[in-house]
């Protein structure tokens, strides 16, 4: 059955007429959707970048889609993203936010040609550990445990979408837990914790002051883990998980800008 991909989540890709010399390619989150980095993928296309947003398998069609899936598949459409433009720029850097950070850093082991990586909030150290036991025993007996969540109007969007999409999106995933694929996402978490080591990119990590998915000390340890002296990271002490779209409008623009900054040959 084909599958409907709600329009915040369609994949973006931004090309000039004429083709840029650099590339970014941008990696949305765990449960997440191209469009929580339509402002990203933008300012960089507008500054002369080609930009490139995969989507993952089971993100932004239905949670019975993504109970499908697993950390193979999500990684796997981020490598063939990367190999599908490689070559064909003479730099490609790489955005990752939550999830996408460390799917990020996964890329760029993998892919030694991998230019500059920009992390937001970065979900390699979490303010909660993930009970995976419990969970692997949960998911013997049932797919999916219903959490509350409720719309928050202070966000902003700035992706293509349409009316109910955030509604829907929050029916589908934010209402749950999903339990094989919340140990998906802690056995994704550690295979990178555990090559963090071998990571030799230049890196610009931020976090967020009230993020209460990812703990703000992922910056440190990152900078201090990875092989280069001049990685560095920027605490938003105003700034939530969802840095990309943060309603916090300075902590958000401070953060594009310095993204720019960063990326800019």
């Amino acid at each position: 059955m084909e599958k409907t991909v709600r329009s915040c989540a369609k994949e973006i890709s931004l090309i000039h007429e004429e083709k840029a010399k650099h590339a970014v390619l941008c990696f949305h989150g765990y449960t997440g959707y191209p469009g929580e980095l339509a402002l990203p993928a933008s300012l960089l296309y507008e500054s002369g970048f080609d930009v490139f947003v995969p989507r993952y398998p089971g993100h932004g069609t239905s949670g019975d889609d993504f109970i499908t899936t697993d950390r193979a598949m999500w990684v796997d459409k981020a490598l063939s993203s990367y190999k599908e433009i490689d070559g064909k720029y003479e730099t490609i850097s790489l955005i990752g936010h939550s999830m996408g950070g460390l799917i990020a850093l996964k890329v760029a082991l993998t892919m030694k040609s991998v230019s500059k990586i920009v992390l937001y909030a970065p979900a390699l150290l979490l303010c909660r550990p993930i009970p995976t036991l419990l969970l692997s025993f949960l998911s013997l007996f049932k797919d999916k445990r219903k959490v509350e969540w409720k719309k928050d109007p202070a966000f902003p969007f700035f992706d293509n979408r349409d009316k109910g999409d955030d509604e829907y999106l929050g029916k589908e995933y934010w209402s749950y837990i999903f339990y094989k694929q919340t140990i998906e996402l802690e056995k994704l978490r550690k295979e990178v914790l555990s090559e963090i080591g071998e990571v030799d990119n230049h890196i610009l990590i931020f976090t967020g002051g009230l993020d209460t998915t990812v703990d703000k000390r992922v910056g440190e340890l990152i900078e201090k883990a990875t092989k280069r002296k001049d990685n560095h990271y920027v605490d938003l002490p105003n700034a939530t998980h969802l840095i990309p779209y943060d309603k916090d409008d300075a902590s958000r623009n401070f953060a594009m800008q310095e993204t720019l900054v960063f990326l800019t040959p």
